[in-house]
């Protein structure tokens, strides 16, 4: 019975931080030298977002404070694009990416 109580537990704190947000892509790469992830998009992001990037080790939650697309700043991505946001610590490729809701 101790099992199955830790194992509930478990499964409703994974349940709560899963409310609230959604994946909307993933880190393709890291810009080192000017603190860039580009982030391949499968949802929709604004700037004004907050977003958490998660890997194994870590997540990084922070305000998408701006945003570009080749070079140029746009307001707003949705799915299929490639974006630029800096970041305020080195991020992992392939660091799954979620806009808080």
């Amino acid at each position: 019975m101790e099992i199955l109580d830790s194992m509930e537990a478990r499964e409703k704190r994974a349940g709560r931080q899963a409310q609230g947000r959604t994946q909307v892509g993933s880190v393709e790469h890291f810009f080192e030298r000017i603190n860039v992830a580009a982030i391949k998009l499968s949802g929709s992001l604004k700037v004004g977002n907050t977003i958490e990037i998660e890997n194994k080790e870590y997540t990084l939650r922070q305000k998408v404070n701006s945003m570009q697309i080749d070079r140029r700043d746009v307001n707003e991505a949705s799915d299929g694009n490639s974006v630029g946001v800096k970041v305020h610590v080195p991020v992992r490729k392939g660091s799954a990416v979620y806009r808080l809701d």
